[in-house]
C-alpha cells in the first residue's frame, strides 16, 4: 500500500508476512495486504495458536479422517457466516450433514455452538476459526 517513505521498512516487513500467509494458503494472483490482515496477524503468534488449538481441540485426533471432516466442516461454517445452507452448498452436502457434523464436534470438543439459530460472538468466532485453521494446517 502507498505509504510515506519513512514507513517503507515497516511496510516491506508487513508485505513479506502477508506473502508468507498467501503462500501458505496457496493463494495465487494479486492480493491486497489488508485482505490478508487477520491471517497475517494470527500467523505472527504461533505459540498462542498452539495453546488455543490444544485448549479447544485437544480431544481431536489428526489421524482420524472423521475428526478432520468435523474440523473442515466447522471451519467452512465459520467461513460462510455460520450459515448452514451456504456451508452445505460449499461442501456439496445436505444441510443436515453440516448440522450433524457441528453437533458431533460440539460433543467431542465442547464447541462451537451447534444448536439451531445459535451464533458465535466475534471473539468466539476468532478463537474457533484460529484453532480449527491451525489444527487443520498441522494435519
Amino acid at each position: 500500500p502507498a505509504q510515506p517513505l519513512d514507513r517503507a521498512p515497516a511496510m516491506y516487513a508487513l508485505c513479506q508476512a502477508a506473502l508468507r500467509t498467501a503462500t501458505h494458503r496457496r493463494l495465487r494472483g494479486l492480493r491486497r495486504v489488508t485482505d490478508l490482515a487477520g491471517e497475517t496477524a494470527l500467523a505472527a503468534q504461533p505459540a498462542l495458536a498452539e495453546l488455543l488449538r490444544a485448549t479447544l481441540l485437544g480431544p481431536l485426533d489428526p489421524a482420524d479422517e472423521f475428526h478432520r471432516e468435523l474440523a473442515t466442516t466447522a471451519l467452512a461454517w465459520l467461513d460462510h457466516g455460520q450459515r448452514l445452507d451456504q456451508t452445505a452448498s460449499a461442501l456439496h452436502v445436505h444441510p443436515n450433514t453440516v448440522r450433524y457434523r457441528l453437533r458431533r464436534l460440539r460433543e467431542v470438543t465442547g464447541g462451537p455452538p451447534a444448536e439451531e439459530g445459535a451464533r458465535c460472538t466475534v471473539p468466539q468466532t476468532v478463537h474457533w476459526w484460529w484453532a480449527l485453521r491451525s489444527w487443520l494446517d498441522g494435519c
